[in-house]
């Protein structure tokens, strides 16, 4: 199999089976316990709370352990924002969990618009710009758009909030950048980054929300106070030293991973260029995450393009996974795409692993299928014509 949509999540690495088996079968005690091995259990979780936060260039305290990017998202938009009223600001082509929680404050009474973006994703600075006001308190922009790979200048977008909306929050849902790009949420200004573990090779609902020292957030989940009492809960102490165990073991080879899936990105739109007509490019290479890549056929739907495709035993993805169950035509529209492209995108997604011959049997999958999908359209297009003439007879 060649699996091309890591952006949906990830294999996960093998470093964390000596994590998941030592806190699920052997040092399973509660950390909130008072015995000397729950005690040791708290240490290790003190110990990750402070790798994940070296690697967000944060301290240990602003970091809160969650279940998930998307629930992280959701602390971050519904739980920090004091103020009763006001207008919050969300980027058109946000990841569901922040669209929805952008819908929900609507809902309980803000004034929320959404900021567009160009067609590949990225957020319309000047259109931002003309937003802002001092009426502003809230403002989420992802870091890296999970459907086209863009990538959003959040230093810079966080200058032009503090000067046009002084008491805005910034948050950031860094799901997609986390781990690929090398992220320091200070330089980048933020009060608020999301990240998820199973993007990076880490176990399935764990991730992390980075919190401003100074800003509080509201209880999310009430109970026995962990996490600052933001997210009572005991904490999953195998995902949180798995989690930790990842980074530790690979964030140090952020900028050589990115320049190897920089070629590999380049290489994927040569070919498609070279082999296929009508096709629609929808990242912007040259300010784009290369992990993730999108483009757009006229000539198939993207839903019967992936199934071809898994039948060839290659995987690939139409867009954020979180939205493949629903008919959506949000992004498309978002993005500008109106035509019959809208209909049929695709987006393959690397990771450290793939390489040229992947992309070469992709490429090869996806000309049979669509060879395949033709044949078939111009047969049911016959046996129309067929049908049609014996119903007039």
């Amino acid at each position: 199999m060649i699996y091309l949509d890591n952006a949906a999540t990830t294999r996960l690495d093998d470093v964390c089976w000596d994590a998941l088996k030592k806190y699920n079968s052997q040092e399973f005690f509660n950390p909130s316990a008072l015995y000397r091995k729950a005690m040791e259990n708290s240490k290790a979780i003190k110990r990750a709370r402070g790798v994940i936060a070296k690697s967000l260039g944060a301290k240990s305290e602003e970091i809160i352990f969650t279940a998930s990017g998307s629930e992280a998202d959701n602390i971050a938009l519904l739980c920090s924002l004091r103020a009763k009223s006001g207008k919050v600001l969300v980027g058109s082509s946000e990841h569901s969990a922040v669209y929805n929680c952008a819908l929900e404050l609507k809902v309980r009474g803000y004034d929320v618009e959404f900021v567009p973006c160009d067609r590949y994703g990225r957020t319309d600075m000047a259109k931002l710009e003309a937003l802002l006001d001092e009426k502003v308190v809230l403002v989420s922009i992802m870091h890296v758009c999970n459907e086209t790979g863009a990538l959003n200048d959040l230093a810079k977008i966080s200058k032009l909030i503090k000067s046009k909306s002084p008491r805005a929050i910034f948050h950031s849902d860094g799901v997609q950048a986390y781990g690929k790009i090398v992220v320091d949420v200070k330089a980048l200004g933020v009060d608020l980054y999301s990240i998820s573990g199973h993007k990076v090779h880490a176990p399935k609902g764990i991730g992390a929300l980075y919190c401003r020292s100074g800003l509080y957030l509201k209880t999310f989940v009430y109970g026995g106070g962990q996490e600052n009492g933001v997210r009572s809960a005991t904490e999953n102490v195998p995902a949180i030293m798995a989690f930790c165990d990842v980074v530790e073991k690979n964030f140090e080879n952020i900028k050589e991973n990115y320049a190897n899936i920089s070629e590999l990105r380049s290489y994927l739109k040569s070919q498609l260029e070279n082999t296929f007509d009508n096709i629609k490019i929808n990242t912007d290479c040259e300010n784009s995450s290369p992990y993730v890549f999108s483009f757009a056929l006229n000539s198939a739907r993207g839903e019967v393009m992936v199934h071809c495709l898994e039948d060839k035993g290659v995987i690939v993805g139409t867009g954020s996974a979180c939205n493949s169950q629903k008919s959506t035509r949000r992004i498309p529209q978002a993005l500008g795409i109106v035509d019959d492209y809208a209909q049929g995108m695709l987006r393959v997604s690397f990771n450290e692993g793939n390489t040229k011959s992947d992309v070469d049997a992709f490429i090869k999958a996806l000309g049979e299928s669509l060879e395949e999908l033709i044949k078939y359209q111009k047969s049911a297009s016959k046996n129309d014509c067929i049908l049609t003439r014996l119903k007039l007879r």
